[in-house]
């Protein structure tokens, strides 16, 4: 598949980050996020088998979707450029922060939303686990979000 037959990018997405919390451990990752359900509030995400956010989503049976402000575009290249192990990405990227409590996940400063997620379901597949979370959290900043379409990114903003 090559970039003008690549049906993925004509699909608009919303850029997210995970970002999850285990003891003394964090980690943050760019990604995608869909919801499963208007009805309910339920919420997929994919990570990579085996890699810190992964192994810190299992762990705490939780983890956050953060809905990226449009002035996060750097952020979202940074953060998904560098695996979480042997480094703390929030002090890497020297990410600034909301106040959160102790062992909750972290929300960079400037995001759109988040939505905080206990694990309802999971699946593995080749080389991702999915995890379906349902939302018991969540905040609306009234930001404008950041959008992601055809290796391109775009602000959301009312027509």
């Amino acid at each position: 598949m090559n970039k003008e037959n690549n049906v993925f990018g004509w699909l608009p997405c919303s850029v997210v980050f995970v970002s999850t919390a285990h003891g003394e451990e964090r980690d943050i990752m760019t990604a995608t996020a869909m919801f499963v359900s208007e009805k309910e509030p339920l919420l997929l995400i994919s990570v990579a088998k085996n890699h810190l956010t992964e192994k810190l989503i299992t762990h705490s049976g939780k983890f956050t979707v953060v809905i990226a402000g449009q002035e996060q575009r750097q952020l979202a290249l940074q953060l998904g450029s560098l695996k979480g192990e042997g480094v703390d990405k929030f002090e890497h990227f020297s990410v600034k922060t909301i106040p959160a409590a102790t062992g909750e996940a972290l929300i960079p400063d400037g995001a759109a939303s988040w939505l905080t997620c206990k694990i309802e379901s999971s699946q593995e597949i080749t080389g991702y686990q999915l995890f379906i979370g349902r939302v018991i959290k969540q905040n609306d900043t009234g930001k404008p979000p950041l959008v992601w379409q055809k290796d391109g990114f775009f602000s959301l903003t009312p027509v």
